[in-house]
């Protein structure tokens, strides 16, 4: 009888700690978003009613990289209450390919249009590497 209930709590404990282990892992931005940056031609982002349209490409460039840098956490619940959000949406030849919407700068939504199953990811931004997409509508 002793040996099952130590082997119960074992495996109790193994089961936790897997738990939080699958939940604590923490994705680049990359791993998460396969966009082919040399194929994109532009980039719309939104906010409120306003739109900006990034179309050079060493412009484009850099607001990759700078989305790149961002570490993210996969979101199981629901997303907390928002106040602000913006919407991205990547072109490749006049097509969207992808959609991003930044949460409060708390969370990430994306859209992959090449995919038929599984299209919308959601994501918490872990770090302090945020992109401030205020800065591209003015």
């Amino acid at each position: 009888m002793k040996k099952w209930i130590i082997g119960l709590v074992v495996v109790i404990f193994i089961g936790i700690g897997l738990y939080f282990m699958i939940n604590a892992k923490t994705y680049a931005f990359d791993d998460v978003v396969s966009i082919d940056k040399d194929k994109v031609t532009s980039i719309q982002i939104e906010h409120d009613d306003e739109r900006v349209v990034v179309d050079k490409k060493e412009d484009i460039q850099k607001l990759l990289k700078k989305f790149s840098g961002i570490q993210l956490k996969k979101l199981t619940g629901s997303k907390k209450e928002t106040k602000e959000s913006y919407w991205i949406r990547v072109y490749e030849n006049e097509k969207q390919m992808y959609g991003l919407t930044f949460y409060d700068q708390s969370f990430l939504e994306t859209y992959d249009g090449s995919k038929t199953k599984n299209r919308i990811s959601e994501y918490q931004i872990v770090d302090a590497n945020q992109v401030d997409m205020g800065q591209y509508i003015k």
